[in-house]
């Protein structure tokens, strides 16, 4: 080194590269490495030119990366991303595809269950637009004091059927039947 010294006690087993250096090197003492294969004194200054920061800096210039990762924290290249992007999305379209034809399906069960209980004796009944009960065609507004509130059309003449309701165009008749 060319000016400064520097003495490490080493324990067995202790990696070199844990050791810190103390003085740190100037920036013209020579390193000894091993570089394109070959063992070189390189000056300090050239080992780390270029070099960032672990723990941050700036970089200009483009950071290649050929690798696909084997660890979470690994670089990659704008190509691996775009791959594993292209794949993530295809695979989310395929589960929304099979999302939707299961909801599909189940919408389609459940139409044929109310369908089948339509009409059938304790199945359900039909609701007019207004939310009413239908019964047989005919609109239940309510039960008030025991009595059905309905809502129909009543034939313009006497049906003949005793106790039935009609309308002769001015009263409300009932009629005593055949």
């Amino acid at each position: 080194m060319s000016g400064s010294s520097c003495t490490v006690a080493i324990k067995s087993g202790v990696p070199l590269s844990s050791l810190s250096v103390y003085p740190q090197p100037a920036p013209t003492d020579l390193v000894f490495g091993i570089f394109n294969g070959q063992g070189q004194f390189v000056p300090q200054s050239q080992i780390w030119s270029g070099a960032v920061a672990t723990t941050g800096g700036r970089l200009s210039g483009a950071l290649l990366s050929d690798l696909v990762p084997a660890q979470p924290d690994e670089l990659v290249n704008k190509a691996y991303v775009d791959r594993v992007t292209k794949q993530v999305n295809a695979d989310v379209s395929d589960l929304v595809s099979q999302a939707q034809a299961a909801a599909d399906k189940a919408t389609e069960a459940a139409d044929a269950a109310v369908e089948k209980q339509k009409g059938a004796a304790g199945g359900l009944a039909a609701l007019s637009g207004a939310g009413n009960l239908l019964l047989g065609g005919v609109e239940c507004f309510g039960v008030a004091h025991g009595n059905l509130l309905l809502l129909t059309d009543l034939p313009g003449e006497d049906p003949g059927v005793q106790n039935a309701l009609w309308n002769n165009g001015g009263y409300l008749c009932i009629s005593r039947g055949a």
